[in-house]
């Protein structure tokens, strides 16, 4: 684990320090409920939580220092017991030290963003980096104003590229993360209607992704997705406003740096050619949904950045594969199969699963399990309308769906003349699961697909299913 100098930390971030035993940490940490042992623990304060109100708990999970910025009285007696360094805003703090790291360091920082795929195109991005390069990235979605500072404090000296997501929910966030990055290259996959609920419109949701390349070092090399009519304005505004930048681009349709055409997709993945960097040739990647095309082009943009040649890049390609909750392919007890896309879900994604299984052919019976999208405010109840019309012209012989916007699901539905059987209602229950359950029978498909919120894993776990875990959730 790495270790961290206090001294040094306490004149990057500006803290002082109330009380001192040790000199160095070896981590940081958040999260009290975690192993601390010889950690520095921040204590971050959030909307339902204050991090300043467990720094007795921090001292019994085996922190060795605590970052504060109040002292509440209740917790003076950690002064005597751990190094105490007293910070304006340990939030601030977090992302200064964050930045100090990520400066110190000789690897290439590679950072990411997009409506959809963030979370695959960097777990893509790492994949076919492995073996090349040693690598540094988080787990799971480490995307906002905490997580990257965090993803940059594991940094150490021995890594030669870090891949850092960024995601928002409000403009200037984006601006807010690449200062604290400082990348070398930065991608915005694509944009469509995730977190619609904050901007009202798509053109605002591309002002504010388009933040990645605004506030970037204008000397570090902007990846753009020519296939996104958003995106390719932002690569035509770039070309007009930095025209000496340099610049890198991805294409399915046209020609561009990296063009991968898809020549044949199935359940067990997607089968393409094209070329890359002037190399051409075809692979085989293991990962469901043609969708996947734009996040594997992103990536493997993102792997040239940080140095792989073409070669090795249609090699790394064969070492994609899809992660929890994200396209994954689960078998059941029964013999049926599951696809669970249940990490995250907004219109665009929900469309792409829909289009992606209506191409599939199964032996037995297709099955839609579905749940609630978040972050649509106002054009919610249209939304889930529109995906619920979508989801009856598919062949499914049966759908489930719960969440809040059910009744507006369900009207979907019956516009679109569904004929199968509908199982809706406003909340999750063990009943609804069971009826998923026995209705599964052997060669069924089963296809999963919500935001996070929902948990529709819970109606997954139901079905008996053989090779999944909740680990990653």
């Amino acid at each position: 684990m790495k270790t961290y100098d206090l001294n040094k930390v306490a004149q990057a971030v500006k803290g002082q320090f109330l009380s001192q035993f040790e000199s160095v940490v070896k981590g940081v940490g958040t999260d009290t409920r975690k192993n601390l042992t010889g950690q520095l623990f921040i204590a971050l304060k959030g909307d339902s939580f204050d991090g300043h109100q467990y720094l007795l708990q921090a001292v019994q999970a085996g922190a060795s220092a605590v970052m504060v910025h109040d002292m509440p009285a209740n917790q003076k007696a950690i002064l005597d017991k751990v190094t105490v360094i007293q910070v304006p805003d340990t939030l601030k703090a977090l992302q200064q030290m964050g930045h100090w790291v990520r400066k110190q360091m000789k690897a290439k920082v590679l950072a990411l963003t997009g409506s959809n795929g963030k979370t695959s195109t960097k777990e893509f991005t790492a994949q076919i980096l492995s073996g090349y390069k040693v690598i540094c990235y988080s787990q799971g979605s480490f995307n906002n104003h905490w997580g990257v500072p965090i993803s940059l404090l594991n940094l150490d000296s021995v890594h030669e590229a870090a891949i850092i997501e960024m995601g928002m929910n409000h403009p200037g966030e984006i601006t807010q993360l690449v200062q604290i990055a400082d990348p070398d290259a930065v991608v915005c996959t694509m944009v469509g209607r995730a977190h619609i609920e904050f901007f009202g419109t798509q053109e605002k949701i591309a002002q504010a992704k388009e933040e990645i390349y605004l506030a970037s070092n204008p000397k570090s090399l902007a990846i753009f997705n020519l296939d996104n009519s958003y995106t390719r304005k932002m690569f035509d505004h770039a070309v007009k406003t930095q025209p000496q930048r340099p610049k890198m681009t991805f294409s399915e349709t046209e020609k561009a740096d990296v063009q991968l055409q898809l020549t044949e997709a199935n359940f067990d993945g997607l089968k393409v050619k094209g070329v890359i960097k002037g190399v051409s040739g075809e692979t085989f990647i293991p990962v469901f949904g043609k969708q996947n095309i734009t996040n594997l082009l992103a990536a493997t943009c993102l792997a040239l950045a940080a140095g792989l040649t073409a070669d090795q890049a249609w090699k790394g390609l064969k070492n994609c594969k899809s992660h929890w909750g994200r396209n994954q392919k689960v078998k059941l007890k029964s013999g049926a199969v599951a696809l669970f896309d249940a990490y995250n879900a907004n219109p665009d994604s929900m469309e792409a699963l829909l289009e992606n299984v209506e191409s599939l052919k199964v032996k037995g019976q297709k099955i839609g399990v579905f749940g609630q999208m978040r972050e649509l405010g106002d054009q919610s109840k249209r939304l889930h309308q529109m995906i619920g019309h979508k989801a009856g012209n598919v062949d499914f012989a049966k759908i489930f769906f719960y969440g809040d916007d059910f009744e507006s699901f369900q009207s979907g539905l019956k516009d679109s003349g569904f004929k199968g059987e509908v199982f809706v209602q406003k909340d999750f229950s063990d009943e609804l699961a069971q009826k998923l359950n026995k209705s599964i029978r052997t060669d069924d498909l089963i296809v999963f697909k919500a935001s996070r919120g929902p948990r529709l894993e819970r109606m997954l776990l139901a079905c008996g299913p053989l090779d999944f875990n909740l680990d990653k959730s």
